[in-house]
């Protein structure tokens, strides 16, 4: 054993802040935007609801799940055409938005939602920027892996992501892999990068398309992976 001065005891990873301690400061930012600007997202459905809206009718897709439903402006478009919705939502203001709008939507952490849900339940599993939150790999990995058991056999997985590409990546505190906190402008984000993207769809899920698209004006653009992906048989 060395008799020198100990030095410095090493940092803990920002990213190991215990789930809770993350969700009840998404849960503070959201339900603040959403009691200030409930439509700041934008009044009307997402540019990838749209982009989602051909390949559910293709797969002949009667029911859809969201995480991270918000005030509803995707699961109302979803309703409107016909699909019987439902979802879950992190913030108190926006599952009170939702509900007004006649949406059925359950308060919570997405991944206790998922769990009390049956198996090979529902026809598609729907999420636009949700998966961008502050999760671990680990969580990410939990969570695609319920996403697998509650779809029925073939059932779609559709998700965006602000990717790798983004004006914003790298800005603000490092708090793990590809993870920064551009606090006080935001919550720490996540961004997605394509062989990410697909490491966490195998081995349960069949890539159908993965398109990079870029959204916003032009003084505040985004830049998303657009993700479709199918259920493959025996894969939850």
């Amino acid at each position: 054993m060395s008799g020198g001065r100990a030095g410095p005891s090493p940092r803990r990873p920002l990213t190991a802040r215990a789930p809770e301690t993350r969700r009840r400061r998404q849960r503070r930012f959201w339900d603040a935007r959403y009691a200030e600007d409930p439509d700041f997202l934008g009044g009307s459905e997402s540019p990838f609801a749209r982009w989602c809206l051909p390949r559910l009718r293709k797969a002949g897709a009667r029911s859809v799940t969201e995480l991270g439903l918000g005030c509803g402006r995707d699961a109302g478009f979803f309703a409107s055409r016909r699909f019987q919705v439902q979802g879950v939502e992190l913030s108190p203001h926006g599952c009170g938005c939702a509900r007004s709008k006649g949406l059925p939507v359950e308060e919570g952490d997405a991944l206790t939602y998922l769990h009390a849900q049956p198996s090979a339940s529902v026809d598609a599993v729907y999420s636009n920027l949700f998966f961008n939150m502050e999760f671990t790999r680990e969580e990410h990995q939990a969570l695609f892996a319920e996403v697998a058991r509650v779809l029925r056999p073939e059932g779609l997985h559709l998700f965006s992501v602000r990717s790798t590409s983004d004006p914003w990546y790298g800005r603000g505190k490092p708090r793990g892999a590809d993870t920064f906190d551009p606090a006080p402008h935001g919550v720490p984000m996540h961004f997605f990068s394509p062989p990410y993207a697909r490491e966490l769809l195998q081995p349960r899920f069949r890539p159908l398309a993965l398109e990079e698209v870029s959204e916003g004006e032009d003084d505040f653009p985004i830049h998303l992976l657009y993700v479709a992906a199918r259920r493959r048989a025996g894969g939850a």
